[in-house]
């Protein structure tokens, strides 16, 4: 269990066991204060958590936090890049799945990552200054951008029709929508929201199937 307190002036999330200090090279020091930045904006407000409080997470010196990172803008970024990566990773189950499959597991991972970094996933989407503009928001998009060509690609499409690309823009934005909602909420339970999220994705194609024969035939394929 995961429990948060503070240490001096730095806030530290625990999990019951403390790691030993250990020399690290500079790329493995770098991950482990990110990890530990990952952490801390899982938990809380990302304007509440300073570089310090970072520091003390990873069990480092707040002097070696500030080598590595100059700014809690710097780690926020690195940081925000990092989870990006992770769920993009998680987005991409086994190919030799049929494509029903596919995307009821990469529903699933979504939503698993949504509540595993609930406070961050808000953060970026629900308004914090940082997602509106800049890096951090560039990171945003091009997750947006990646989903939208791994739905493309897992329906084997080479091109995008202007339907199928309103279809799926439009899911997208509801699947956030929807993982939102149900993180300020939790009246659902989250296997509810997760069958939601994929009628409607089944909903906004047969949209784009009325007039898109590709479309048609994959969704005939899901049946």
């Amino acid at each position: 269990m995961t429990h948060g307190h503070r240490r001096g002036k730095g806030w530290v999330v625990t999990t019951g066991t403390a790691a030993p200090r250990r020399r690290l090279a500079v790329a493995d020091r770098r991950h482990e204060l990110i990890d530990a930045a990952l952490v801390l904006f899982s938990a809380r407000p990302a304007d509440e958590v300073t570089l310090d409080d970072v520091a003390v997470q990873a069990g480092v010196s707040r002097a070696l936090a500030y080598r590595y990172f100059g700014t809690r803008a710097e780690i926020y970024v690195a940081a925000m890049r990092t989870a990006a990566d992770r769920l993009l990773a998680l987005l991409d189950p086994p190919h030799d799945d049929s494509p029903l499959t596919r995307v009821i597991e990469a529903i699933h991972r979504y939503f698993t990552f949504v509540e595993q970094h609930a406070t961050g996933f808000q953060a970026l989407l629900a308004g914090h200054p940082a997602a509106q503009s800049g890096t951090v928001g560039n990171i945003v998009e091009e997750v947006r951008g990646a989903l939208f060509d791994r739905l493309v690609e897992g329906m084997g499409r080479r091109q995008v029709s202007p339907d199928l690309r309103l279809a799926l823009r439009t899911w997208i934005a509801g699947a956030e929508a929807a993982a939102l909602d149900w993180l300020d909420h939790r009246d659902l339970p989250r296997r509810t929201v997760e069958d939601n999220v994929l009628s409607l994705l089944y909903a906004a194609l047969t949209v784009a199937a009325s007039r898109d024969a590709e479309v048609a035939n994959f969704l005939a394929e899901l049946r």
